[in-house]
């Protein structure tokens, strides 16, 4: 490798902080503008990550230049199984980063690949990862940085018009369904050793115009693991904008996954569809089986609820803006509690006593007239008063649908709405989540 200029040696000596280092680490370089092969080098870099994702060992570090990204074989999506970093926002010859400014990573597809899975855009699976793999005890930090992640081009719509979201196939004309998983999902595991913790950071990420049934921005931690969810843009999606999981189910809680939730803008996070009402709709989730603080972070213009906090383990939930949900900002699930924002201190069980400072200042959201025109025309359906005088029909479908704890279908109600997650622009994304709102809460765009 030819020897770095300083400007370059001195980004990738602060990505080095930033990520930690593990034995035998390597790093990899990746340039959709001259990419070829999988050497992966900063003078020879692959073409996409998902063209070098089988060689990747646990502790390396992927760095990936401006450009967009459309997966191997444009499949729209990456899947890996062995803990790693990946970082976003390079200019082409590494030697500076603006993830949301000049040299924008970002990761998409296209909906009619011939390669399309029903997967995440990126998915770091680490359910079958022991730790020993890494050489030892240690357990590699996890750190996704710099990425944007526009799920719009793989989604499927109703026409050019790119208003109404479709979420079924059409194998006729070979458009695939909407993707349905979410945009950036990272699972941790047991790892065989105890005594290695996973370390997780999710940072300065744009996840945007993803229809998941669940979480857009989803981790899972496992006992002892120490997750933070920092600076992120989550805006125009469905399913949960940000969901802080488990895959632990202990009883200690000083073994909780602990996550630190701080500066996120959560915003416009719609149902599944204009009926769906479970796990839908919603700004920010936290497990019964996680613990943590979240803080400085604004949810706004959800279709449910602004933050759903599953089990009685206190979150501390403090300075936010919750604002603009159309059923309730807080939903204590343990005791099914909806609660507005003025009597959270009050009624909240589920909140550490330190949870104060939360506010719904009246926000002004930096978004095209014409989107927030189709955003407002949208028919969002109680699915629940729609159905109060429909009986369900005693179908085959209904039973499934009735295991799965989805709402029961009958066939003389249609309601559907003419406008369902019309596409935003990235451009119009990061406008709306380039600056705190007020100064203190929410994300800006990076300084790097």
């Amino acid at each position: 490798m030819k020897k770095l200029g300083l400007t370059q040696t001195a980004i990738l000596f602060a990505t080095t902080l930033l990520i930690g280092t593990a034995a035998h680490a390597e790093d990899y370089y990746v340039s959709i503008a001259r990419g070829k092969g999988r050497v992966a080098s900063m003078e020879a870099p692959a073409k996409d990550l998902g063209n070098i994702v089988a060689q990747l060992k646990p502790g390396d570090t992927v760095h990936i230049a401006e450009g967009t990204y459309l997966g191997r074989g444009e499949s729209g999506f990456d899947k890996i199984l062995v803990p790693v970093s990946i970082i976003g926002g390079y200019a082409d010859d590494f030697s500076k980063r603006d993830p949301w400014g000049a040299h924008r990573t970002i990761l998409t597809g296209v909906n009619n690949s011939k390669n399309y899975e029903p997967e995440p855009r990126l998915h770091i699976d680490l359910a079958k990862y022991a730790n020993h793999e890494s050489g030892g005890t240690e357990t590699p930090k996890v750190v996704v940085d710099g990425l944007i992640i526009d799920q719009g081009p793989q989604n499927r719509y109703k026409d050019e018009a790119k208003t109404l979201l479709v979420r079924k196939a059409n194998p006729a004309t070979g458009e695939n369904p909407t993707p349905d998983r979410g945009a950036l999902i990272i699972s941790a595991s047991k790892t065989k050793d105890l005594k290695g913790k996973w370390e997780i950071e999710v940072r300065n990420c744009v996840i945007m115009n993803s229809a998941p049934t669940q979480a857009a921005l989803g981790v899972s931690g496992y006992a002892g693991s120490k997750v933070t969810i920092d600076n992120n843009l989550v805006i125009n999606c469905t399913g949960i904008g940000i969901s802080a999981g488990s895959l632990w189910a202990g009883s200690d809680k000083a073994q909780a996954p602990n996550f630190t939730v701080t500066n996120n803008t959560v915003l416009f996070t719609q149902k599944y569809d204009a009926f769906v009402q479970s796990f839908s709709g919603n700004s920010f989730k936290m497990d019964g089986s996680s613990v943590g603080t979240v803080a400085n972070n604004v949810f706004g213009f959800a279709d449910r609820i602004g933050i759903q906090k599953d089990g009685k383990w206190p979150m501390v939930f403090k300075d936010n803006i919750v604002c603009g949900n159309l059923e309730a900002d807080y939903w204590e699930v343990s005791s099914d509690m909806k609660i507005d924002l003025d009597a959270l201190e009050d009624e909240a069980d589920s909140l550490d006593p330190s949870s104060t400072g939360n506010v719904a200042p009246k926000l002004s959201v930096k978004v095209p007239s014409e989107w927030a025109a189709l955003y407002a025309a949208r028919s969002v359906i109680d699915r629940n008063q729609a159905e109060v005088a429909v009986k369900a029909q005693a179908t085959r479908m209904n039973e499934w649908r009735s295991i799965f704890g989805l709402p029961l279908r009958a066939d003389d109600l249609n309601v559907d709405s003419a406008v369902w997650l019309p596409l935003m622009k990235v451009d119009d994304a990061i406008a709306a989540g380039s600056a705190r709102f007020e100064g203190k809460y929410g994300c800006a765009k990076p300084s790097i």
